[in-house]
C-alpha cells in the first residue's frame, strides 16, 4: 500500500460533513473494506468502535475531553442514535465542561427493556423515561441524538459523580441555560433518590460567575479555607482599559487568577499578544496596590500546597492592608 497516494484516496472519498463514518458509509462512498483495514494499519484512519472510523488526523489532534466526545459520536453513529443518553454523557451532548470523568458511555432503558447489562464501554441506566425529560438535537457531523434535559443531567451526574466533578458540570450548565427552578424541582422529585443529600449540597455550591473547569475547581479549593470568599469575574477600570479577573479580595487588594489554556480561546488576537496586553493591564492594577497569586493546571494537583500558597497571599496581604490603613 502506497501510504500517499492512498491517504489521498482516502481525503477525496471521505463522506462530507462527517466526523464519524460507518464502514457501509465508506463503502458506498467507494473505500472497500480491504482499503479500510489497510488504512487503519497504516494511521489514515482510527477505529472509534467495530464498524466506526475517524481521520486519524482528526483524531491524533484533539485534546483528551474532545477525544471523548468524539468516541460518543462514534456510538450515537454505531447504533443508529436508537439510545437515550444521561449523565456524562449527555453532559457533553450539551457541550459542558467536564473534569476526570471516564469515557464511559452512558444510556437510559426502561425496566422492561433490553439489553439488562451494558456491554464494553457502555453504562445502563435503568429509569422510567419521559418524553419532557429528553430532548433531540443534531449533532454536527454525526446525526440525531436523544439525551435527557440539562437538568436533569445536571441532577443524575450530582446524584452519582464525585462532589467535584458535579459542581463543574452544574457551573458550566449556567452558560448553557439551566433553570434553576426546574433544577429545584427535580430535587424534590428525586426526594428519596440515593444520594439526594450529596446531590443538594452540589447544587447549593453551584456558580454561574465560574467559567470554566479549572475556575470551578479553584473556587472549591478556595472554599475549604478559613478566609473571606473572594468575589468572581470584577472587573476593573485602568489606564490600559477595562480588566476583568477571575477571584478578587477587594478589602486587601488581592487577585486571584487561573491560566487555564482555555482562557484565550476565542481570543480576536493571536495569544501572544493576549499575554502581552494581559500583562500590561496587570502592571496597571499592580501599580494601584494590587497583589496577585497565578494558578495553573498543574497546581490543580496539589490541593494542599496549593492551599498553603493562597493563605501566604491572603495573610500577608491583610497584613500589608491593615498597615496602610494604621
Amino acid at each position: 500500500m502506497n501510504i500517499e497516494s492512498a491517504r489521498m484516496e482516502f481525503n477525496s472519498r471521505w463522506p462530507a460533513g462527517r466526523s464519524v463514518a460507518t464502514t457501509r458509509q465508506l463503502v458506498a462512498a467507494g473505500l472497500n473494506e480491504r482499503f479500510i483495514g489497510s488504512a487503519v494499519r497504516a494511521g489514515i484512519l482510527y477505529r472509534l468502535r467495530r464498524g466506526v472510523y475517524t481521520p486519524m488526523k482528526s483524531w491524533a489532534g484533539l485534546p483528551p475531553w474532545d477525544q471523548d466526545k468524539l468516541v460518543l459520536s462514534g456510538h450515537i453513529v454505531a447504533t443508529g442514535g436508537q439510545h437515550v443518553y444521561s449523565h456524562f454523557s449527555a453532559a457533553r451532548l450539551h457541550n459542558l465542561h467536564l473534569w476526570s470523568s471516564s469515557r464511559a458511555i452512558h444510556v437510559l432503558a426502561s425496566y422492561g427493556a433490553s439489553p439488562s447489562r451494558g456491554v464494553g464501554d457502555v453504562l445502563v441506566h435503568r429509569e422510567i423515561i419521559k418524553p419532557d425529560a429528553l430532548v433531540q438535537r443534531y449533532i454536527p457531523g454525526t446525526g440525531l441524538a436523544r439525551f435527557t434535559t440539562i437538568e436533569l443531567t445536571v441532577l443524575q451526574c450530582a446524584l452519582t459523580a464525585t462532589f467535584e466533578q458535579a459542581v463543574v458540570i452544574g457551573d458550566s450548565a449556567f452558560h448553557k441555560g439551566l433553570d434553576m427552578e426546574v433544577l429545584d424541582a427535580l430535587l424534590v422529585k428525586f426526594a428519596h433518590v440515593k444520594g439526594i443529600k450529596r446531590a443538594r449540597a452540589v447544587v447549593k455550591a453551584l456558580n454561574r460567575l465560574a467559567e470554566s473547569a479549572g475556575e470551578t475547581r479553584t473556587r472549591l479549593i478556595i472554599a475549604e479555607l478559613p478566609i473571606e470568599q473572594p468575589e468572581l469575574q470584577v472587573e476593573f477600570n485602568t489606564y490600559t482599559g477595562r480588566y476583568r479577573v477571575d477571584f478578587a479580595w477587594r478589602g486587601i487588594k488581592l487577585i486571584l487568577e487561573f491560566d487555564g489554556n482555555s482562557k484565550y480561546s476565542g481570543y480576536a488576537q493571536p495569544t501572544e499578544q493576549a499575554l502581552i496586553d494581559e500583562r500590561e493591564r496587570e502592571n496597571a492594577l499592580i501599580e494601584l496596590g494590587w497583589g496577585f497569586i497565578r494558578i495553573k493546571w498543574k497546581h490543580l494537583a496539589n490541593p494542599e500546597l496549593l492551599k498553603a500558597r493562597i493563605m501566604d497571599a491572603y495573610l500577608a496581604a491583610t497584613q500589608a492592608a491593615e498597615q496602610a490603613a494604621a
